[in-house]
């Protein structure tokens, strides 16, 4: 069964194209708004003047940075709409209702979609660094790493509770779309944090969470609590959706 799940994924050009996807979009966005300078750290200091200046300190996320960073996780997040299409898939060719451990067939989809993550993760890293010069810290990478936990269980959760390939699309577009553009993919964080309303609705996104996580790693700033916030927000999320798979398999989740 392993190696039928690996010859899938090898055979299907979607995961290609999703994998080299963060890279080329980063850039066309990035080329359209490299003037903008994104996100500083600034510190303020007092001069016997009758104002006050203001100097900047620190590494200086541009453009490029932060759309490198928004579209890698964007993408991961599409890795639902694979997941979900996946085991669709089984329960439209009826093989779901001739399996007895449904529970540790989930769990295969689950880790070969995460491994594939893991593969994409490292080769945007690498494309990165080598075309845009930008290299990630272990912190950064280990919240790359968290997204495709949301992203896998959001696929698998909906394939199993969609009744056609139209509803399972559209549920996850939708969601995952929103989460992008909430959280920095179609635009500057920057403007976002600084655009009226905006500034309230991009934390709807847990993509927002993930980047400025990511933000204050590359420029060195200490998490506090942001890293708790995250962490929790995960924990909470699989639960809930673990749970709702496990009812699906307990009522039957076929077609």
């Amino acid at each position: 069964m392993l190696k039928k799940e690996i010859k899938g994924i090898i055979k299907n050009p979607a995961y290609f194209i999703i994998m080299c996807l963060p890279m080329l979009i980063a850039f066309i966005m990035s080329e359209g708004t490299k003037n903008y300078l994104s996100q500083h750290v600034q510190s303020i200091v007092a001069v016997t003047t009758t104002k006050e200046v203001i100097m900047h300190n620190g590494a200086l996320l541009n453009s490029k940075v932060q759309f490198a960073v928004s579209e890698l996780n964007f993408m991961l997040m599409m890795c639902a709409i694979l997941a979900g299409l996946s085991i669709f898939e089984e329960r439209k060719l009826h093989v779901w209702e001739r399996i007895v451990g449904k529970g540790n067939f989930i769990l295969l989809k689950f880790f070969i979609h995460y491994a594939f993550s893991i593969v994409m993760i490292t080769f945007n890293l690498i494309g990165f660094s080598i075309f845009f010069d930008i290299n990630f810290p272990i912190g950064s990478v280990c919240v790359f790493l968290s997204i495709p936990i949301i992203s896998v269980v959001l696929g698998l959760f909906v394939g199993l509770s969609s009744g056609n390939r139209a509803m399972l699309s559209n549920t996850i577009l939708t969601i995952v779309m929103l989460m992008g553009y909430f959280g920095g993919a179609l635009s500057l964080t920057s403007v976002l944090s600084n655009t009226k309303f905006m500034n309230v609705f991009m934390y709807l996104s847990p993509l927002t969470m993930a980047n400025r996580l990511i933000f204050k790693n590359l420029v060195h700033v200490n998490w506090g609590n942001d890293l708790w916030i995250w962490s929790l927000a995960i924990f909470v999320f699989v639960t809930i959706f673990v749970s709702l798979i496990g009812r699906r398999v307990k009522n039957g989740a076929s077609i």
